[in-house]
């Protein structure tokens, strides 16, 4: 039987944390996807400010080297020349322009105009517009008093439209500066006179395109970024989900071989009291067999034989009771210094006439892949020490080679290799046979779990718990070259080694 047996269904508990880590993941995503955006944003407007703070700086220092270029070449030669200013001669108006025209040469400046006092325009780059009133902006006003107005950004479209009409028409974005012209102060501090009022219009279209292009960019780099973290973040939670749910796994099945495992203990402590129960009076059945076997007349067959059945049955009993009580009752195992080599080789030794009867041979390597032993034992082995119980070890080997003996069912080979690597001490044994199912191989170890008839199903767990209380582990395969193979890996012992006396080994089995 298994001892254990997973559910594969899904249950509340496992569905739980992986819908939570879900719509974390979401949640995640909208928060970065939501601080990448407001982000961008800030980062474009920041630079959008930038730029157009440097643009109407520039456009303050050109409206000031206008006015002195104005005062110094134009208004003060004018005024000692003529006495007063009349912009309609035609003389003046052509050496006013020529000033303009020099300082504003090469430069972005769409349109110039100064008005007068009576809020007409006294002076324009288009001559139409010279005498014109009403194009004065409404803070004019507060310019001829002196003030400098703010500089403005006259749209023709909304800010929200732009993306949807690149690229932008010419004068789609206007920078407006008004400057009071002034003049120089005819007392020392006194304020200087005002003379009119400069109005200069910059086409600042190309930098605004500029700057959403920047804006652009810093949005998509921002939510490719967040598209890349949610990726990675989403990658890491489902990395989570399936270690959460790989231990959850185990967690369960662990639970599951808790509980078989009670149940198991409870059961051996059931069978062991039966187990001793029986055995002192099979004792006596078998030891009154075998007296009668010696007293019983060899010419009545019938009778021959009918004790010759009590005393093999009594003695398959007795191991079948003492196999139940040693895997109920498993003893801890001393720490002497055990040569693997010598115990393997003991144990050759007393199966040696029993695998001869059935034509099984051995064939023994130090190493896996290499030349076979021409006999079972040989001298001047590597010794291969390990910290363990001599008999123990020697009844394990023993239950390995008896199963492999069984397997072949027949004439056939036993491979055994032993060998010594960074990881400890290794035992392979293969059999010739036609292998194990493997189907069964999950339940082998499992005890009470057999495929043989009459056979108990405690040989292996037995194995197994001997193997296990060493250190080492047992493993169960299908060789690659045919038959099965069973491995047994054990802690090679620390420090340095030297031989003990040697000692006989343990024959419960024999």
């Amino acid at each position: 039987m298994s001892a254990v047996t997973p559910s594969a269904a899904p249950t509340p508990e496992k569905d739980l944390p992986l819908s939570y880590a879900r719509t974390l993941s979401w949640l995640s995503f909208v928060v970065i996807l939501l601080t990448s955006l407001g982000l961008s944003f800030f980062i474009s407007n920041s630079a959008r400010q930038t730029l157009l703070t440097r643009q109407e700086d520039f456009a303050h220092l050109l409206a000031q080297n206008l006015n002195h270029q104005i005062y110094q070449r134009f208004a003060l030669p004018t005024l000692l020349a003529y006495g007063r200013i009349a912009l309609r001669q035609t003389t003046q108006y052509r050496r006013l322009d020529e000033v303009v025209v020099s300082v504003i040469h090469g430069l972005s400046v769409q349109r110039l105009r100064i008005y007068d006092f009576s809020r007409v325009v006294a002076y324009s780059t288009d001559k139409a517009e010279i005498g014109r009133p009403g194009l004065a902006p409404a803070n004019v006003e507060e310019v001829l008093r002196g003030h400098a107005a703010k500089p403005e950004i006259i749209a023709a479209i909304p800010d929200w439209q732009t993306p949807f009409h690149l690229p932008l028409q010419p004068g789609t974005f206007v920078l407006r500066v008004l400057y009071p012209l002034r003049g120089e102060p005819l007392r020392p501090g006194q304020d200087p006179p005002i003379m009119g009022a400069l109005e200069l219009t910059q086409d600042i279209t190309g930098d605004y395109e500029q700057v959403l292009a920047f804006q652009g960019i810093i949005i998509v780099m921002c939510l490719l970024s967040s598209v890349i973290m949610f990726g990675l973040l989403l990658m890491l939670i489902q990395r989570s989900e399936r270690v959460l749910a790989e231990r959850m796994q185990k967690n369960r099945l662990l639970e599951n071989e808790l509980h078989s495992n009670e149940k198991l203990v409870s059961m051996g402590r059931v069978v062991a009291s039966i187990a001793h129960e029986i055995r002192n009076p099979l004792g006596i059945i078998r030891s009154s067999a075998e007296l009668l076997q010696r007293r019983a007349d060899k010419t009545d067959t019938g009778t021959r034989r009918i004790l010759d059945a009590i005393y093999d049955e009594a003695v398959r009993l007795s191991q079948t009771v003492n196999d139940f009580l040693d895997y109920a009752r498993p003893r801890k195992p001393r720490q002497d210094l055990v040569d693997v080599q010598l115990v393997l080789d003991q144990v050759l030794a007393f199966l040696e006439g029993e695998m001869k009867r059935v034509s099984v041979a051995i064939e023994r390597g130090d190493a896996p892949g290499s030349p076979p032993w021409p006999t079972p034992i040989m001298a001047e082995k590597t010794p291969l020490w390990v910290r363990g119980d001599k008999d123990l070890l020697y009844r394990a080997l023993y239950n390995i080679l008896i199963n492999g003996q069984q397997a072949l069912d027949g004439p056939g080979i036993l491979y055994i290799n032993a060998w010594q690597d960074d990881d400890g001490i290794h035992i392979a044994v293969r059999d010739s046979g036609p292998g194990i199912d493997p189907a069964l191989l999950p339940s082998l170890l499992d005890p009470f779990f057999t495929t043989k008839d009459g056979g108990t199903g405690l040989g292996l767990p037995i194995v197994n718990s001997i193997i296990t209380s060493h250190g080492g582990r047992i493993e169960l395969a299908n060789a690659p070259e045919g038959g099965a193979i069973v491995r047994l890996d054990l802690p090679a012992a620390d420090g340095d080694a030297s031989a003990p006396e040697s000692e006989d080994a343990g024959t419960d089995e024999k």
